[in-house]
């Protein structure tokens, strides 16, 4: 076998080798990990003992990075803080900025007094020592209003007697209301707007907010502007807008003698009404002035006319009158439009219809009228005045006809009072002369309708021939005389009678 192992022994010797060497390795891994396991244990107790000194510090100092009303306090004792409180008071303001708006608010405007000592630890109780790694980490602001007081009647003086120098040019804010929707011919609301006006009160209580915790400044927005009295859920204004489209949904027939003429629609009604804030509150205003002004511009063609006894037109203002408490009180029923007579005539004689063309005129009511072959179609009319019943010259009476149709004509007779004796002949003085335009004989040619340019035009048709009329001829307006002469045919009938 010379010096070789046989296989027997080569297999025993590995086999006793093995287990030797895995044993060495695993007692050097527990060796390793005892001493990992040490050296955390060292490094925890280490970090515990770190935690409960920095906890038991900081239960009477503030942690790094922590600010109190905006003071750094960072590792201060209660005692250290008060006094840096008390020194940062002294110097303290508040500045207020907004859109357009600045305020700088000193500690002395307002009376602001700080209590460090009370400050301090009421922000001292705040912290958690416990907590101070996270402290630490995040940083801590801390704002306390313990101990801090102020003068609430001064801060509401500053802050108004800002507000409102700056309102004087701001842009206050708009009432919502109600507009008319042509799409959905309707009221709709419109809601109310934001101006740049400022509310005081609202300025004041987000002053004092940061004013008592030390914040040194104060950023004005939405919440401190000013409102409108009526916001879009005003319950007024929105049950006017319910009655507006009520009223906005009628149409009202108007009549005339119980006629219909035509109707109020509701387009039109819309012009008249509106949806108005006023003093008490939102509420339906019926326009009059504007029915007026409808009435005057659309009713007179339709209503306005003429019968032979009188004349009528519209009476807007009436009918405004009339029409807004309908509008008021969402009537629609027919409305009857009220006119105003602008004119009245005598009644026409009787029996005028059986006597075809003639000229009536009658003495009782001192009124001539001029009737077509049928005896009922007036061609003219005009007051007059007949012969002087004082002084016995009244106008004859009876049926008549025209002998003459003249021109420019000198009408002479004697004077009223004059005598001439028999066997003598009157004195030219004696005589009145007239000059008429137009002379329409009807009775030799002493007696006939004619222009009197000397009377003044409210002596026709009254009482005047009663004690101040003619010589017995029927005196016409110039005007109507004139119309009378083109009318007028020699052998025309008149009629003349009481």
């Amino acid at each position: 076998m010379g010096g070789n192992l046989d296989t027997a022994e080569m297999q025993l010797r590995v086999g006793t080798r093995v287990p030797t060497h895995r044993l060495d390795a695993s007692e050097d891994k527990s060796s390793h990990t005892r001493h990992i396991v040490t050296v955390l244990g060292s490094a925890a107790a280490a970090l515990a003992i770190a935690y409960g000194v920095g906890a038991f510090y900081f239960s009477t100092h503030f942690v790094p990075r922590t600010t109190v009303n905006g003071v750094d306090a960072s590792g201060l004792s209660t005692r250290e803080l008060a006094s840096v409180l008390d020194d940062a008071a002294a110097t303290y303001a508040n500045h207020v900025t907004g859109d357009g708006f600045d305020l700088t608010i000193n500690a002395s405007d307002v009376g602001l007094t700080v209590n460090g000592a009370s400050l301090a630890a009421e922000a001292l109780g705040k912290t958690n020592p416990f907590a101070w790694p996270i402290s630490l980490l995040n940083g801590s602001e801390l704002s306390v209003d313990m101990g801090v007081s102020l003068d609430e009647d001064l801060l509401s003086y500053v802050v108004a007697d800002a507000v409102y120098a700056y309102n004087e040019t701001a842009e206050h804010p708009k009432d919502a209301t109600a507009t008319f929707d042509q799409d959905q011919s309707a009221y709709v609301l419109a809601p109310s707007e934001l101006g740049t006006a400022l509310d005081s009160e609202a300025v004041r209580r987000a002053v004092g907010k940061n004013l008592i915790v030390m914040r040194p400044a104060t950023t004005l927005g939405e919440d401190q502007l000013l409102r409108a009295p009526i916001q879009d859920d005003n319950a007024a204004l929105l049950a006017a807008i319910d009655e507006a489209n009520e009223v906005c949904s009628m149409t009202i027939p108007l009549t005339l003698d119980g006629k219909t003429l035509l109707s109020v629609t509701p387009d039109i009604i819309a012009s008249w009404v509106s949806v108005q804030n006023t003093e008490d509150g939102p509420e339906v205003v019926v326009d009059q002035q504007a029915i007026y002004q409808w009435s005057y511009d659309n009713l007179n063609s339709v209503v306005n006319g003429e019968n032979e006894t009188r004349g009528w037109e519209v009476s807007s203002w009436d009918f405004a009158y009339a029409m807004a408490p309908k509008l008021e009180s969402a009537d629609s029923s027919a409305l009857e439009v009220p006119t105003i007579t602008t004119f009245t005539r005598p009644a026409e004689s009787e029996g005028h219809e059986s006597r075809g063309r003639h000229i009536d005129v009658n003495i009782s009511t001192q009124f001539a009228r001029l009737y077509d072959s049928d005896g009922k179609t007036v061609l003219w009319r005009s007051p007059f005045v007949s012969g002087n019943l004082s002084l016995g010259h009244g106008t004859p009476l009876g049926t008549f006809t025209i002998n003459a149709l003249e021109r420019n004509v000198t009408l002479t007779g004697l004077n009223d009072g004059v005598e001439v004796k028999e066997g003598e002949e009157p004195k030219p003085e004696d005589y009145y002369t007239s000059e008429v335009a137009y002379w329409m004989p009807f009775l030799g040619s002493e007696y006939g309708l004619h222009d009197a340019n000397w009377r003044w035009d409210e002596e026709f048709g009254g009482d005047t021939y009663l004690w101040n009329g003619s010589h017995g001829c029927i005196n016409l307006p110039v005007d109507a005389a004139g119309q009378l002469f083109d009318l007028l045919h020699v052998g025309d009938e008149v009629y003349i009678h009481e």
